[in-house]
C-alpha cells in the first residue's frame, strides 16, 4: 500500500484525490491544507484517510507527493521538502499553472537525489474549493509533463509510474519544455483572464451612474467574461509567476487593438471585415484541427426546454445508447432564460449517433448538423 500525499485540497487537489480513491481504493491518501474544516470535510467524506496542517509532519512517510497549491506556495513547499528526510524513491510532482520558476526551485530536490516531475493539468473552473471537486474533472483534458524534469531513465520511469497512478483522470498527456509551457498558457489561459477581468472592470466603471445597464448584459458578454469570477489571489500569483511573457503578450494584443482602432478611424470596412473573418475561420476550425497529440472534439447543440428533468433526459438518452459524452455545457442566452445545450463528443461517429438518437426522441439539434 502506497501513501499518496496531496498538498492542497482545493478544486484540483481534491479532484486528484477523488480520482485516485476511485481507481486505487486501497492506497492511503493523506492531505495537507491550511483549513481544518476542509481536512475534516475530506476525511468525513472518505476522500482522504488523514489530514494535517503542516507539510513537514507527514511528508516523510509519503511515496508520492502532489503539490497542489498556488505557484508561490508550491515554491515555498519545495524549499521545505528539500530540508526534510524523505523516502529514497519518493516522487514529488506539482500541478502549478506556470513551470519555469517551479522547475528552477525544484533543482534543490534534484540535488538531493529526490525525483521531481513537473506537471500541469489543463482543467479547472472558476470555483476553486473542494466542494466543487469531482473525479472526472480532468476527463479528456490535456495534462502537461515537463520535459526539463525528465532528466534520466530514473525520472522517466517515475513519470510512467505517475501516469499509472493518475490513470483514472483520463487525460491526454503532453510533454513540453517549461518555457514552451509558459508561453502556451500565457496565450490561451492567462491573457484571456486579464482581458475578461479588464472588460468587466471597464464596464462596471462605464456604468457607475447607471448600474442597470450592466445588468442588461446577455449571453455574449457573460460567455467571454465568465472566467473573471476566478479566485483573485490565485490569479495574482499566476500572473506574477509568468510576468515577463505576459508583458510581451499584452503589448502584442495592444497592437491588434490599435489596428482595429485605426481601421475604424479610417472607416476601412475591408480591414474590419478581415479582422472578424480571420477570427471566425480560426475559431470555427478549432475542433477540426489535428495534431500528433491533440484530440478532436465534435459538438451538437440543442435548444434546451425550460422544464424540470430536461437535462437529465438528454443524458439518459445518450447513456442508454452507450454514447460517450466528453463534455456538456449550457450556453446562457439570458440570465432568466434556459440556454443552448452544447454536447461534445470525441469522434464524428458518436456525434452522428447522438444526433440520431436525440432526434428520435423528439429533441432536434439546432447547430452542428453537418
Amino acid at each position: 500500500m502506497k501513501t499518496i500525499l496531496i498538498d492542497g485540497l482545493g478544486l484540483i487537489g481534491g479532484s486528484i484525490a477523488l480520482a485516485i480513491r476511485k481507481k486505487w481504493p486501497d492506497e492511503r491518501i493523506v492531505a495537507v491544507d491550511v483549513s481544518p474544516d476542509v481536512l475534516e470535510h475530506a476525511k468525513r467524506s472518505g476522500i482522504i484517510d488523514e489530514g494535517s496542517l503542516q507539510l513537514n509532519e507527514v511528508a516523510a512517510n509519503a511515496d508520492v507527493i502532489v503539490l497542489s497549491a498556488p505557484v508561490g506556495i508550491i515554491i515555498d513547499h519545495i524549499k521545505t521538502l528539500a530540508e526534510l528526510s524523505l523516502k529514497p524513491e519518493v516522487i514529488v510532482t506539482d500541478v502549478g499553472s506556470t513551470k519555469q520558476e517551479i522547475v528552477k526551485h525544484a533543482q534543490k530536490l534534484t540535488e538531493k537525489k529526490v525525483i521531481f516531475i513537473g506537471g500541469h493539468p489543463m482543467a479547472g473552473w472558476h470555483k476553486t474549493t473542494i466542494s466543487a471537486a469531482r473525479a472526472d474533472l480532468f476527463q479528456s483534458a490535456y495534462y502537461f509533463l515537463i520535459d526539463d524534469t525528465l532528466i534520466d531513465e530514473r525520472h522517466k520511469a517515475a513519470a510512467r509510474a505517475l501516469q499509472g497512478l493518475l490513470s483514472e483522470l483520463d487525460v491526454k498527456w503532453l510533454t513540453v519544455s517549461a518555457s514552451r509551457h509558459d508561453r502556451i498558457v500565457a496565450q490561451i489561459s492567462h491573457l484571456p483572464h486579464i482581458l475578461a477581468s479588464g472588460l468587466v472592470n471597464m464596464s462596471q466603471n462605464e456604468f457607475q451612474s447607471s448600474p442597470l445597464s450592466l445588468k442588461l448584459a446577455a449571453g455574449g458578454f457573460k460567455s467571454i467574461t465568465r472566467i473573471a469570477s476566478s479566485d483573485p489571489t490565485m490569479w495574482t500569483d499566476i500572473l506574477l509567476s509568468n510576468r515577463e511573457i505576459l508583458i510581451d503578450k499584452i503589448n502584442r494584443f495592444h497592437q491588434y487593438l490599435e489596428r482595429v482602432r485605426q481601421a475604424l478611424a479610417a472607416s476601412d470596412r475591408e480591414s474590419i471585415r478581415t479582422f472578424f473573418d480571420k477570427a471566425k475561420v480560426t475559431r470555427d476550425n478549432l475542433n477540426e484541427q489535428t495534431g500528433a497529440h491533440a484530440p478532436n472534439f465534435y459538438d451538437l447543440f440543442l435548444d434546451l426546454p425550460d422544464r424540470i428533468g430536461s437535462l437529465a433526459r438528454v443524458t439518459w438518452i445518450l447513456e442508454n445508447a452507450k454514447i460517450n459524452l466528453v463534455n456538456i455545457h449550457i450556453l446562457e442566452i439570458r440570465e432568466d432564460v434556459a440556454g443552448v445545450l452544447q454536447l461534445s463528443f470525441s469522434n464524428q461517429e458518436d456525434r452522428l449517433l447522438a444526433k440520431r438518437e436525440l432526434n428520435r426522441h423528439g429533441l432536434p439539434t439546432i447547430r452542428g448538423d453537418q
